[in-house]
């Protein structure tokens, strides 16, 4: 909860749901960013990607660690709108919208810290790459690859 509360909290408009669910996957995997079709202005943010790497960091698989993390990315979500974080309606329609609802100020305190280690990388999710369209083509699921796109109605 606390990883979908810091990315839906630095977005300032609302989001797709699958959209946060692949910008969590990436807060967690940051170096698995190397891997994506690059969106325009992604070089400065690819050195600092380079030396979070190592060897330990890399997984086989994204896309299965990806569909595992759904599951649970997506009953951290329900408990948010349960709760009253997180706009139900629009979350009926596939949307993450931010409640006026405050976490409290302990909360916030340990969600501003975070953005300060992470300084680099939560501009880039928030900034470059939630900007990506999710659907069509070369749209966030296309340059990923997590998750199914031809399909999708444009």
């Amino acid at each position: 909860m606390y990883r979908i509360i810091l990315l839906s909290s630095r977005i300032a408009k609302t989001i797709e749901i699958d959209k946060l669910k692949i910008l969590d996957f990436y807060y967690v995997y940051p170096t698995e960013l190397l891997d994506i079709k690059k969106p325009v202005g992604f070089k400065k943010y690819e050195k600092f990607l380079k030396r979070e790497k190592n060897k330990y960091d890399r997984i086989n698989n994204p896309k299965r660690i990806f569909y595992k993390m759904n599951s649970i990315q997506f009953q951290a979500m329900k408990i948010l709108v349960a709760y009253g974080y997180l706009d139900s309606e629009s979350f009926e329609n596939g949307i993450v919208k931010v409640t006026e609802k405050s976490f409290g100020e302990e909360f916030q305190i340990m969600v501003e810290k975070s953005v300060e280690l992470n300084t680099n990388l939560i501009t880039l999710l928030a900034g470059p790459i939630a900007d990506i369209d999710l659907y069509g083509h070369l749209g966030l699921k296309e340059r990923t690859g997590l998750i199914e796109f031809r399909y999708d109605t444009i």
